[in-house]
């Protein structure tokens, strides 16, 4: 076949292998899911372990002191968190009582749309025909208390096998690298795979550590604002900021509804009740464009449109957890095709798939 009919099959081949890889992720999410996360909470983690590495202290040591603060702290947060979110959960039913007082302009205006819905759609099925019943089969669900146990088994093991996963990378990444190094010793892959093994871990690693910095800084400036506005449970709202903001775009919006609910269901003046979330809006402004930029704009040079599709396909593909994930992933993937790129057009005597 000639080099055009070659060229020609690159696209459909191309696109059949990202649907297998695509469906591959699908399927076996509860494997990919904890890989995923512990490598780039890894990333996170390693630059302080290479601190006390540097000061004498064995990575096996350093590594699990890490993991512990980084546990412990984690789960005294979500301690933390659980007691006002579950009053509030005890609240919401009341709250909304109240709320669907102030909004009763709102919701005669609905009213009227679903009274002249309801008789559209009378009109249309008044044929004279009276429909049959179809007979109504139920399928018996899984109890409530099976489902938790499911659910929670999954949650336990996917948790201890990504901390576990965690701390290999920490104490022994460095020896997995020499390994693949070695594996692929006579080949054209040795050099990229040290570019971009290297690249990755440094600048995915740098990225992490500065945008929490940011979003530490950023919840604290947003519970300070909500206790100045008078907002209850202002360090709640700080960091539900500082962990939405790690989802560009999506993440700002959905802690900005939650702020603005959570405004209507606390003050009675309408001037009280958008202060909250226009000053908010206010500081994921100059974060997102004066303080991000300014400190990790080089790190993160990425269309923001690629950026936003990333978070809808890993969020549709994983969930929460891949929203998380998308922008580290798209990261790495740009690094990696940067540096074949250029590899390639350097050394174009290489052939990466002899």
């Amino acid at each position: 076949m000639n080099s055009s009919g070659m060229d020609a099959l690159k696209i459909p081949i191309w696109g059949v292998f990202i649907a297998v890889i695509g469906g591959i992720l699908y399927v076996a999410q509860s494997i990919f899911m904890p890989i995923f996360f512990a490598v780039f909470a890894a990333f996170i983690l390693n630059p302080p372990v290479k601190y006390l590495h540097t000061r004498h202290i064995p990575r096996t040591i350093s590594s699990a002191l890490i993991l512990v603060i980084f546990m412990g702290s984690t789960g005294a947060l979500f301690n933390y968190l659980s007691d006002p979110i579950g009053v509030w959960m005890e609240r919401l039913p009341t709250e909304l009582k109240h709320v669907e007082k102030k909004l009763i302009v709102v919701r005669h205006s609905i009213e009227n749309v679903q009274q002249t819905t309801a008789k559209l759609d009378a009109m249309s099925s008044s044929d004279g025909a009276s429909p049959s019943k179809a007979k109504e089969v139920t399928v018996k669900q899984p109890s409530v208390l099976q489902r938790l146990f499911n659910n929670t088994q999954s949650f336990l093991v996917s948790l201890i096998s990504t901390v576990v996963l965690i701390y290999l990378l920490l104490a022994f990444g460095h020896t997995l690298t020499d390994s693949a190094l070695h594996l692929w010793r006579n080949t054209g892959y040795q050099e990229i795979f040290v570019l971009i093994a290297r690249d990755a871990r440094q600048k995915v690693s740098h990225y992490l550590l500065l945008i929490t910095v940011i979003n530490i800084g950023l919840g604290v400036a947003v519970a300070v604002t909500m206790w100045l506005t008078g907002m209850p449970n202002p360090v709640i709202w700080g960091i539900s900021a500082a962990l939405l903001n790690y989802i560009p775009y999506i993440g700002p919006a959905i802690n900005m509804a939650i702020v603005l609910a959570v405004s209507l269901l606390t003050f009675n003046n309408l001037g009280a009740v958008l202060l909250p979330p226009v000053l908010l809006l206010l500081l994921n402004i100059i974060e997102g464009q004066f303080v991000q930029p300014i400190f990790a704009g080089r790190m993160l040079i990425i269309n923001p449109i690629l950026i936003f599709i990333s978070v809808l396909f890993w969020g549709w593909l994983w969930g929460v957890a891949g929203i998380f994930l998308a922008v580290p992933i798209l990261m790495f993937l740009k690094i990696a095709i940067d540096h074949t790129r250029l590899y390639l057009a350097d050394h174009p005597d290489v052939q990466i798939d002899s």
